[in-house]
């Protein structure tokens, strides 16, 4: 009762709000260490938790290896991430990779074409002395 009234419904104990973006947060908070069993095979079972974290679903490729006798997972789309990073440290700023890459892919096409020109040219040559 507030004030010697009481208040009936909704009023009394309000909805929270509804927040949509409540779903993208994890529905638990992973263990940083989790015990597994290793089965048949050599197979394992990542806990949900911790591939929700990594963002895998099952049937998505995992990246694996071996550093200091640990085996680390990565998703796929992770370690694209991480190499295209690696890879971006190293361009020159300005620089347009696939512009070099068509420059040296069309002028490797010139050199092929002259060769074929020429080793054309040569044959065609061959056989009006053969005649």
């Amino acid at each position: 009762m507030v004030n010697g009234t009481r208040k009936i419904g909704f009023g009394e104990n309000p909805q929270a709000q509804f927040d949509a973006g409540a779903r993208k947060t994890p529905l638990r908070v992973p263990a940083k260490r989790e015990r597994v069993k290793l089965g048949e095979g050599g197979r394992f079972v990542i806990p949900a938790a911790m591939r929700e974290e990594m963002g895998v679903k099952p049937g998505e490729d995992l990246i694996l290896h071996v550093e200091n006798g640990e085996l680390r997972v990565r998703s796929w789309l992770q370690n694209l991430r991480r190499v295209q990073a690696e890879l971006a440290a190293l361009k020159k700023p300005g620089e347009s990779v696939v512009d070099e890459f068509l420059k040296e892919r069309r002028e490797e096409q010139l050199r092929s074409d002259k060769r074929l020109d020429r080793l054309h040219a040569e044959g065609t040559t061959t056989r009006k002395r053969a005649k």
